[in-house]
């Protein structure tokens, strides 16, 4: 008898380590991938080195290539808003900082600039005070303005009319243009045997950048149309257009920076709120007092 007692604890013995084996065999299988657990690491690492950039780039690939890995998910979906939140301050300072120069930039160029505005006049602007007449509108040249929610654009007087339809500057071997503006009584007008164009601001840029970029030296100016007629644009001129042009470019920056900074704080609270519903998930529960 005593055989066959051995032989049956033999038997569970061994039906017992059959299922640790398969036990153990199971839980290899659930093994994390490495290659999965090297783009987690990886973006750890760059977290810490302040590579947000990097960081980012390995968990998008780490959420695209191993959905199935849903431990490291889990812990990816945990540092993701870490990185963000460090990438939007970032951000935020550089932002910050721009918007700290094109202040800085707006005010050095204000005092230089005159307001213009008469009884008549719906709204005003700003023009160059060195070198303003006022007569601008009865004479053959072009004036830089800045409207008065900070847009930079051109118009052209001729007289006598010329019927022209853009303007070129140029420095001899390379110049910028406006695009055409046909006569329709309103852009393109005439008034008291002269023309006037007031060229819009997307149409006003190159000329801007133009005399920014030449500014201190003269240029030539060109009306063309069914006619054209050259002048020559003095130094003072040039920089009353670069002038307009670069307070106008400070003044939109620094607007575009608010707003991009408005967007950058909603996007560090949104991550920030993501660390702290993380953090609570990773946490140990407590228990009220009892």
């Amino acid at each position: 008898m005593m055989p066959t007692h051995t032989s049956n604890i033999t038997n569970k013995t061994t039906t017992a380590f059959a299922g640790v084996l398969l036990l153990f065999a199971g839980c290899s299988g659930q093994k994390t991938d490495p290659q999965a657990q090297a783009l987690l690491d990886g973006a750890s690492q760059a977290y810490e080195n302040a590579d947000y950039s990097r960081a980012t780039l390995l968990l998008d690939s780490l959420q695209k290539q191993f959905p199935a890995e849903i431990s490291l998910q889990k812990e990816s979906m945990a540092l993701r808003p870490k990185v963000i939140e460090k990438a939007t301050l970032l951000q935020i300072s550089t932002n910050d900082s721009l918007m700290a120069f094109d202040k800085v930039e707006a005010d050095k160029l204000k005092p230089r600039l005159k307001w213009v505005k008469t009884p008549r006049m719906l709204e005003g602007y700003w023009v160059a005070a060195k070198g303003h007449n006022p007569s601008f509108m009865s004479t053959t040249a072009i004036q830089g303005r800045v409207s008065e929610i900070g847009e930079f654009y051109i118009v052209s007087s001729a007289k006598p009319a010329l019927n022209h339809t853009r303007i070129y500057l140029s420095d001899g071997t390379s110049s910028a243009a406006t695009p055409d503006v046909p006569y329709d009584g309103e852009s393109n007008y005439r008034i008291d045997g002269g023309e006037i164009i007031t060229f819009s601001p997307a149409q006003s840029d190159t000329i801007g950048q133009f005399a920014l970029a030449h500014a201190g030296h003269p240029l030539t100016l060109s009306f063309e149309g069914k006619s054209t007629r050259t002048i020559k644009l003095p130094a003072i001129q040039v920089d009353a257009l670069a002038d307009t042009y670069a307070y106008a470019r400070a003044v939109r920056r620094a607007r575009e920076l608010a707003v991009e900074r408005q967007r950058l704080e909603a996007t560090l609270q949104v991550a920030r709120d993501q660390i702290a519903r993380t953090s609570g998930d990773t946490a140990p529960e407590t228990k009220g007092d009892e």
